[in-house]
Protein backbone atom coordinates (compact mmCIF):
# COMPACT_ATOMS: atom_id res chain seq x y z
CA UNK A 1 0.00 0.00 0.00
CA UNK A 2 1.02 3.40 -0.27
CA UNK A 3 1.14 6.05 2.65
CA UNK A 4 -2.08 8.32 2.91
CA UNK A 5 -2.27 11.53 1.08
CA UNK A 6 1.30 10.81 -0.31
CA UNK A 7 2.81 12.54 -3.38
CA UNK A 8 4.04 9.47 -5.22
CA UNK A 9 4.43 6.04 -4.72
CA UNK A 10 7.46 4.80 -6.22
CA UNK A 11 7.94 1.31 -7.15
CA UNK A 12 7.71 -0.84 -4.61
CA UNK A 13 9.28 1.51 -2.40
CA UNK A 14 7.73 2.82 0.96
CA UNK A 15 5.32 -0.57 1.02
CA UNK A 16 4.29 -0.15 -2.40
CA UNK A 17 3.44 -3.57 -3.13
CA UNK A 18 3.14 -3.55 -6.67
CA UNK A 19 3.48 -1.02 -10.54
CA UNK A 20 0.62 1.25 -10.42
CA UNK A 21 -0.03 0.11 -13.81
CA UNK A 22 -3.89 1.88 -14.13
CA UNK A 23 -2.29 5.42 -12.95
CA UNK A 24 0.33 5.02 -15.47
CA UNK A 25 -1.80 4.40 -18.04
CA UNK A 26 -4.18 7.06 -17.45
CA UNK A 27 -0.74 8.93 -17.54
CA UNK A 28 0.13 7.74 -20.89
CA UNK A 29 -3.33 8.73 -22.62
CA UNK A 30 -3.12 12.16 -21.03
CA UNK A 31 0.36 12.62 -22.96
CA UNK A 32 -1.12 10.64 -26.10
CA UNK A 33 1.22 8.05 -26.21
CA UNK A 34 0.44 4.50 -26.57
CA UNK A 35 3.07 3.10 -24.43
CA UNK A 36 6.28 2.90 -21.98
CA UNK A 37 8.93 0.68 -23.04
CA UNK A 38 11.91 0.63 -20.37
CA UNK A 39 14.79 -1.51 -22.34
CA UNK A 40 17.87 -2.59 -20.30
CA UNK A 41 21.17 -4.12 -21.00
CA UNK A 42 23.63 -5.09 -18.04
CA UNK A 43 21.33 -2.61 -15.37
CA UNK A 44 22.37 0.39 -17.18
CA UNK A 45 18.88 1.37 -17.63
CA UNK A 46 19.23 2.45 -13.85
CA UNK A 47 15.69 4.13 -14.28
CA UNK A 48 14.25 0.88 -15.12
CA UNK A 49 15.90 -1.10 -12.95
CA UNK A 50 14.59 1.05 -9.85
CA UNK A 51 11.67 1.60 -11.03
CA UNK A 52 11.04 -2.28 -11.65
CA UNK A 53 12.79 -3.44 -8.61
CA UNK A 54 15.45 -5.66 -10.33
CA UNK A 55 17.70 -6.79 -7.52
CA UNK A 56 19.63 -9.43 -9.27
CA UNK A 57 22.48 -9.45 -11.53
CA UNK A 58 21.40 -8.89 -14.57
CA UNK A 59 23.24 -9.65 -17.67
CA UNK A 60 21.02 -10.02 -20.27
CA UNK A 61 18.76 -7.82 -22.62
CA UNK A 62 15.17 -7.22 -21.33
CA UNK A 63 12.32 -5.08 -22.47
CA UNK A 64 9.08 -4.26 -20.45
CA UNK A 65 6.30 -2.54 -22.22
CA UNK A 66 3.45 -0.61 -20.74
CA UNK A 67 0.89 0.21 -23.00
CA UNK A 68 -1.61 2.80 -22.78
CA UNK A 69 -4.51 0.06 -22.79
CA UNK A 70 -4.15 -3.47 -22.07
CA UNK A 71 -1.87 -5.69 -20.60
CA UNK A 72 1.92 -5.28 -19.82
CA UNK A 73 4.44 -7.22 -21.63
CA UNK A 74 7.99 -8.55 -20.49
CA UNK A 75 10.45 -9.96 -23.18
CA UNK A 76 12.97 -11.76 -21.15
CA UNK A 77 15.83 -13.88 -21.85
CA UNK A 78 15.14 -17.24 -21.04
CA UNK A 79 18.71 -17.76 -18.67
CA UNK A 80 16.86 -14.74 -16.29
CA UNK A 81 13.29 -15.34 -16.91
CA UNK A 82 12.71 -15.43 -13.08
CA UNK A 83 14.27 -12.22 -12.22
CA UNK A 84 10.89 -10.55 -14.02
CA UNK A 85 8.35 -12.49 -12.12
CA UNK A 86 7.32 -10.44 -9.73
CA UNK A 87 6.22 -8.07 -12.69
CA UNK A 88 2.39 -7.25 -13.92
CA UNK A 89 1.49 -9.07 -17.32
CA UNK A 90 2.51 -11.42 -19.78
CA UNK A 91 6.08 -12.99 -20.17
CA UNK A 92 7.88 -13.55 -23.70
CA UNK A 93 10.93 -15.63 -23.49
CA UNK A 94 13.87 -15.65 -26.15
CA UNK A 95 17.22 -16.84 -26.86
CA UNK A 96 18.22 -15.41 -30.10
CA UNK A 97 18.45 -11.51 -31.04
CA UNK A 98 16.01 -12.95 -34.17
CA UNK A 99 13.84 -14.39 -31.31
CA UNK A 100 13.90 -11.24 -30.10
CA UNK A 101 13.48 -8.73 -32.45
CA UNK A 102 10.79 -10.50 -33.65
CA UNK A 103 8.80 -10.47 -30.24
CA UNK A 104 9.61 -6.71 -29.96
CA UNK A 105 8.10 -6.05 -33.27
CA UNK A 106 5.25 -7.83 -32.26
CA UNK A 107 4.64 -6.48 -28.91
CA UNK A 108 4.91 -2.51 -30.75
CA UNK A 109 2.83 -3.30 -33.99
CA UNK A 110 0.09 -1.22 -33.72
CA UNK A 111 1.41 1.64 -31.34
CA UNK A 112 2.51 4.74 -32.88
CA UNK A 113 4.30 6.81 -30.09
CA UNK A 114 6.00 5.62 -27.26
CA UNK A 115 8.30 7.38 -24.34
CA UNK A 116 11.53 5.29 -23.63
CA UNK A 117 14.93 6.53 -21.67
CA UNK A 118 15.89 8.56 -24.53
CA UNK A 119 17.14 12.30 -24.87
CA UNK A 120 16.95 14.37 -28.25
CA UNK A 121 20.58 15.64 -28.76
CA UNK A 122 21.37 14.23 -25.65
CA UNK A 123 20.14 17.66 -23.62
CA UNK A 124 19.30 15.42 -20.53
CA UNK A 125 21.28 13.00 -20.35
CA UNK A 126 19.85 12.01 -16.92
CA UNK A 127 16.87 10.37 -19.09
CA UNK A 128 19.32 9.23 -22.31
CA UNK A 129 20.07 5.71 -20.76
CA UNK A 130 18.88 3.21 -23.60
CA UNK A 131 21.45 2.89 -26.41
CA UNK A 132 21.57 4.07 -29.89
CA UNK A 133 21.58 0.83 -31.47
CA UNK A 134 18.36 0.28 -29.27
CA UNK A 135 16.73 2.88 -30.24
CA UNK A 136 17.24 2.99 -33.70
CA UNK A 137 15.86 -1.04 -33.40
CA UNK A 138 12.76 0.29 -31.41
CA UNK A 139 12.63 2.91 -33.95
CA UNK A 140 12.92 0.10 -36.75
CA UNK A 141 9.61 -1.12 -35.84
CA UNK A 142 7.74 1.72 -37.03
CA UNK A 143 7.23 4.26 -33.96
CA UNK A 144 7.84 7.11 -33.01
CA UNK A 145 10.39 7.51 -29.66
CA UNK A 146 9.50 10.41 -26.87
CA UNK A 147 11.64 10.82 -23.57
CA UNK A 148 9.92 9.32 -20.60
CA UNK A 149 11.32 12.69 -18.45
CA UNK A 150 7.90 13.26 -17.39
CA UNK A 151 6.55 9.51 -16.61
CA UNK A 152 9.96 9.48 -14.69
CA UNK A 153 9.23 12.88 -12.66
CA UNK A 154 5.85 11.80 -12.04
CA UNK A 155 5.99 8.45 -11.11
CA UNK A 156 9.77 7.82 -9.43
CA UNK A 157 10.81 11.08 -8.32
CA UNK A 158 8.11 12.14 -5.95
CA UNK A 159 8.18 12.07 -2.21
CA UNK A 160 5.56 9.61 -0.15
CA UNK A 161 4.45 11.72 3.04
CA UNK A 162 6.31 9.16 4.48
CA UNK A 163 9.60 10.25 2.66
CA UNK A 164 8.81 13.69 3.68
CA UNK A 165 9.12 13.44 7.96
CA UNK A 166 12.40 11.80 6.71
CA UNK A 167 13.54 14.17 5.12
CA UNK A 168 12.71 16.08 7.17
CA UNK A 169 14.58 15.22 10.26
CA UNK A 170 17.33 14.38 7.87
CA UNK A 171 17.43 18.11 7.41
CA UNK A 172 17.01 18.79 11.30
CA UNK A 173 20.13 16.88 11.67
CA UNK A 174 22.53 17.86 8.93
CA UNK A 175 21.45 22.08 10.37
CA UNK A 176 22.31 20.96 13.44
CA UNK A 177 25.76 18.99 12.65
CA UNK A 178 27.02 22.28 10.88
CA UNK A 179 26.43 23.77 13.52
CA UNK A 180 28.53 21.73 15.88
CA UNK A 181 31.28 21.74 13.07
CA UNK A 182 31.58 25.31 12.75
CA UNK A 183 31.55 25.27 16.93
CA UNK A 184 34.62 23.17 16.54
CA UNK A 185 36.59 25.44 13.86
CA UNK A 186 36.28 28.72 16.09
CA UNK A 187 36.69 26.51 19.86
CA UNK A 188 39.67 25.11 18.54
CA UNK A 189 41.11 28.43 16.60
CA UNK A 190 40.28 30.08 20.22
CA UNK A 191 42.35 27.76 22.16
CA UNK A 192 45.42 27.81 19.53
CA UNK A 193 44.70 24.12 18.59
CA UNK A 194 46.00 22.91 15.27
CA UNK A 195 43.20 22.17 13.32
CA UNK A 196 42.48 21.60 9.05
CA UNK A 197 39.78 20.48 6.79
CA UNK A 198 40.09 16.87 7.02
CA UNK A 199 40.03 17.46 11.22
CA UNK A 200 36.43 18.87 10.22
CA UNK A 201 35.08 15.84 7.80
CA UNK A 202 36.38 12.93 9.87
CA UNK A 203 34.50 15.38 13.06
CA UNK A 204 31.37 15.43 10.54
CA UNK A 205 31.18 11.71 9.62
CA UNK A 206 31.39 11.04 13.23
CA UNK A 207 28.64 13.00 14.19
CA UNK A 208 26.49 11.15 11.23
CA UNK A 209 27.17 7.83 12.89
CA UNK A 210 26.25 9.34 15.91
CA UNK A 211 22.95 10.33 14.24
CA UNK A 212 22.34 7.43 12.44
CA UNK A 213 23.43 8.77 9.28
CA UNK A 214 24.57 8.07 5.82
CA UNK A 215 26.19 9.49 2.83
CA UNK A 216 27.48 8.39 -0.27
CA UNK A 217 30.13 10.23 -0.22
CA UNK A 218 32.21 12.33 2.35
CA UNK A 219 31.30 15.60 3.27
CA UNK A 220 33.39 19.12 1.80
CA UNK A 221 34.93 21.39 4.40
CA UNK A 222 36.95 24.27 2.05
CA UNK A 223 38.96 27.21 2.99
CA UNK A 224 39.54 30.05 0.55
CA UNK A 225 40.74 29.47 -2.69
CA UNK A 226 39.65 25.46 -2.61
CA UNK A 227 36.50 26.50 -2.38
CA UNK A 228 36.84 27.84 -5.95
CA UNK A 229 36.35 24.25 -6.71
CA UNK A 230 33.00 22.97 -6.22
CA UNK A 231 33.91 19.50 -5.89
CA UNK A 232 36.89 19.20 -3.91
CA UNK A 233 37.73 16.79 -1.10
CA UNK A 234 40.42 17.65 1.19
CA UNK A 235 42.44 14.24 1.51
CA UNK A 236 44.79 12.89 4.90
CA UNK A 237 47.67 13.61 2.73
CA UNK A 238 46.35 17.27 1.25
CA UNK A 239 44.58 19.54 3.76
CA UNK A 240 44.59 23.12 4.28
CA UNK A 241 45.36 24.24 7.45
CA UNK A 242 42.26 26.59 8.90
CA UNK A 243 43.73 29.76 10.43
CA UNK A 244 42.81 32.97 11.80
CA UNK A 245 41.53 35.17 8.35
CA UNK A 246 40.35 32.12 6.98
CA UNK A 247 36.99 31.62 4.94
CA UNK A 248 35.89 28.50 5.63
CA UNK A 249 32.55 26.44 3.63
CA UNK A 250 31.24 23.45 4.70
CA UNK A 251 28.88 21.47 2.33
CA UNK A 252 27.24 18.27 3.81
CA UNK A 253 24.63 15.88 2.83
CA UNK A 254 23.00 12.69 4.92
CA UNK A 255 20.02 10.68 5.20
CA UNK A 256 18.50 8.33 8.40
CA UNK A 257 19.71 4.92 7.76
CA UNK A 258 16.39 3.70 7.25
CA UNK A 259 15.04 2.21 4.11
CA UNK A 260 13.76 5.09 1.60
CA UNK A 261 15.29 7.75 3.50
CA UNK A 262 15.42 11.02 1.76
CA UNK A 263 18.16 12.96 2.09
CA UNK A 264 19.05 16.73 3.52
CA UNK A 265 21.55 18.70 1.74
CA UNK A 266 23.03 22.21 2.94
CA UNK A 267 26.04 24.05 2.58
CA UNK A 268 27.12 27.09 4.97
CA UNK A 269 30.22 29.40 5.22
CA UNK A 270 31.95 30.95 8.36
CA UNK A 271 35.22 33.21 8.45
CA UNK A 272 37.69 32.82 10.64
CA UNK A 273 37.34 36.33 12.63
CA UNK A 274 35.30 38.85 14.09
CA UNK A 275 34.42 40.72 11.90
CA UNK A 276 33.66 39.74 8.38
CA UNK A 277 35.52 41.73 4.97
CA UNK A 278 33.63 43.80 3.14
CA UNK A 279 34.23 42.03 0.11
CA UNK A 280 33.47 38.81 1.34
CA UNK A 281 30.13 40.17 2.53
CA UNK A 282 29.27 41.57 -0.80
CA UNK A 283 29.77 39.06 -2.48
CA UNK A 284 27.88 36.85 -0.56
CA UNK A 285 24.79 38.81 -0.53
CA UNK A 286 24.56 38.56 -4.12
CA UNK A 287 24.47 34.50 -3.89
CA UNK A 288 21.72 34.85 -1.22
CA UNK A 289 19.82 37.15 -3.53
CA UNK A 290 20.07 35.09 -6.31
CA UNK A 291 18.88 32.06 -3.73
CA UNK A 292 15.83 34.01 -2.22
CA UNK A 293 14.78 35.33 -5.97
CA UNK A 294 14.65 31.97 -7.37
CA UNK A 295 12.37 30.53 -4.72
CA UNK A 296 10.18 33.94 -4.96
CA UNK A 297 10.05 32.80 -8.42
CA UNK A 298 8.56 29.65 -8.08
CA UNK A 299 5.97 30.76 -5.98
CA UNK A 300 4.60 33.61 -7.94
CA UNK A 301 5.16 31.45 -11.62
CA UNK A 302 3.17 28.65 -9.73
CA UNK A 303 -0.09 30.85 -9.29
CA UNK A 304 -0.10 31.30 -13.32
CA UNK A 305 0.75 27.55 -14.06
CA UNK A 306 3.27 25.24 -14.33
CA UNK A 307 7.11 25.73 -13.26
CA UNK A 308 9.91 24.34 -14.94
CA UNK A 309 13.78 23.26 -13.99
CA UNK A 310 15.23 25.32 -16.54
CA UNK A 311 13.25 28.63 -16.03
CA UNK A 312 14.33 28.51 -12.38
CA UNK A 313 17.65 28.50 -13.07
CA UNK A 314 17.37 31.27 -15.60
CA UNK A 315 16.11 33.32 -12.94
CA UNK A 316 18.19 32.45 -10.05
CA UNK A 317 21.51 32.68 -12.59
CA UNK A 318 20.10 35.96 -14.07
CA UNK A 319 20.44 37.61 -10.85
CA UNK A 320 23.98 36.51 -10.38
CA UNK A 321 25.14 37.69 -13.82
CA UNK A 322 23.66 40.93 -13.31
CA UNK A 323 25.52 41.57 -10.43
CA UNK A 324 28.73 40.75 -13.08
CA UNK A 325 29.17 37.48 -11.83
CA UNK A 326 27.66 35.39 -14.45
CA UNK A 327 30.83 33.81 -15.84
CA UNK A 328 32.21 32.58 -12.40
CA UNK A 329 28.85 30.65 -11.64
CA UNK A 330 29.62 27.46 -13.91
CA UNK A 331 27.28 24.84 -12.46
CA UNK A 332 23.91 24.44 -12.49
CA UNK A 333 21.62 25.87 -9.72
CA UNK A 334 20.76 22.61 -8.38
CA UNK A 335 20.02 19.26 -8.53
CA UNK A 336 16.72 16.89 -7.39
CA UNK A 337 17.38 14.81 -4.31
CA UNK A 338 15.88 11.88 -3.44
CA UNK A 339 17.19 8.64 -1.91
CA UNK A 340 20.34 9.57 -3.24
CA UNK A 341 21.58 12.75 -3.21
CA UNK A 342 21.51 13.74 -6.51
CA UNK A 343 18.02 12.30 -7.40
CA UNK A 344 15.88 11.22 -10.45
CA UNK A 345 13.46 14.65 -10.52
CA UNK A 346 14.34 17.80 -12.14
CA UNK A 347 16.67 19.64 -11.67
CA UNK A 348 16.56 23.36 -11.86
CA UNK A 349 19.16 23.70 -14.24
CA UNK A 350 19.53 25.45 -18.08
CA UNK A 351 23.49 25.26 -18.38
CA UNK A 352 24.80 21.99 -17.75
CA UNK A 353 21.53 20.25 -19.32
CA UNK A 354 17.90 21.90 -20.13
CA UNK A 355 16.05 20.31 -17.98
CA UNK A 356 12.22 20.97 -18.99
CA UNK A 357 10.59 18.52 -16.62
CA UNK A 358 7.60 20.35 -14.85
CA UNK A 359 8.41 20.24 -10.97
CA UNK A 360 5.42 18.77 -9.20
CA UNK A 361 4.26 18.53 -5.92
CA UNK A 362 6.55 16.18 -4.09
CA UNK A 363 9.73 17.11 -5.41
CA UNK A 364 12.41 17.99 -3.81
CA UNK A 365 15.58 19.79 -5.35
CA UNK A 366 18.32 22.03 -4.01
CA UNK A 367 19.13 25.53 -4.69
CA UNK A 368 22.67 26.23 -4.75
CA UNK A 369 23.98 29.62 -6.37
CA UNK A 370 28.25 30.01 -5.81
CA UNK A 371 30.79 32.44 -7.27
CA UNK A 372 34.26 31.29 -7.62
CA UNK A 373 36.95 33.35 -8.09
CA UNK A 374 40.86 32.98 -8.25
CA UNK A 375 41.77 32.90 -4.38
CA UNK A 376 38.09 32.34 -2.78
CA UNK A 377 34.66 31.47 -3.40
CA UNK A 378 31.13 31.60 -2.09
CA UNK A 379 28.21 29.53 -1.92
CA UNK A 380 24.71 28.95 -0.04
CA UNK A 381 22.52 25.75 -0.32
CA UNK A 382 18.72 25.15 0.71
CA UNK A 383 16.82 22.22 0.25
CA UNK A 384 13.53 23.18 -1.58
CA UNK A 385 10.36 21.31 -1.69
CA UNK A 386 7.30 21.24 -3.96
CA UNK A 387 3.66 21.69 -1.82
CA UNK A 388 0.31 21.68 -2.99
CA UNK A 389 0.73 25.23 -1.72
CA UNK A 390 3.94 26.33 -3.04
CA UNK A 391 7.40 25.78 -2.74
CA UNK A 392 8.90 24.98 1.17
CA UNK A 393 12.09 25.21 2.19
CA UNK A 394 12.70 22.49 4.22
CA UNK A 395 16.20 23.31 5.44
CA UNK A 396 15.26 26.61 7.99
CA UNK A 397 17.22 28.42 8.76
CA UNK A 398 18.09 30.06 5.48
CA UNK A 399 21.78 31.87 5.82
CA UNK A 400 21.90 35.45 5.53
CA UNK A 401 25.17 36.53 6.59
CA UNK A 402 28.83 34.77 6.63
CA UNK A 403 29.46 33.42 9.89
CA UNK A 404 32.19 34.97 12.27
CA UNK A 405 33.89 32.08 14.01
CA UNK A 406 35.88 34.34 16.60
CA UNK A 407 33.50 36.88 17.96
Amino acid sequence: MCFPGGYGCHTFNDGCDMIEIEKIQQFLKTEKLDGWLMADFHARNTIAVEFLDLTEHLTRRAFYFIPSEGEPVRIVHNIEKDRFMHLPGTQMKFSSYKILEEKLAGVLSGHKKIAMEYSPGGRLPYIGLVDAGTIELVRSTGVEIVPSADIVAYFQARMTNHQVELHKKAAFLVNKIKDDAFKFIGDSLKSGKFINERMVVLRIMRRFEENNMEADFAPCCAVDANISNPHYQPTEGASTPIVEGSLVLIDLWAKLKTPHSVYGDITWMAYAGEEIPEEYAKIFSVVTFARDKAVNFIKQKLLEGPVYGYEVDDVCRGAVREAGYGDDFFHRTGHSILESVHGPGPNIDNLETEDRRRLLPGHLFSIEPGIYLENYGVRTEIDCMLTESGPEVTTLPMQTEIIPLLR
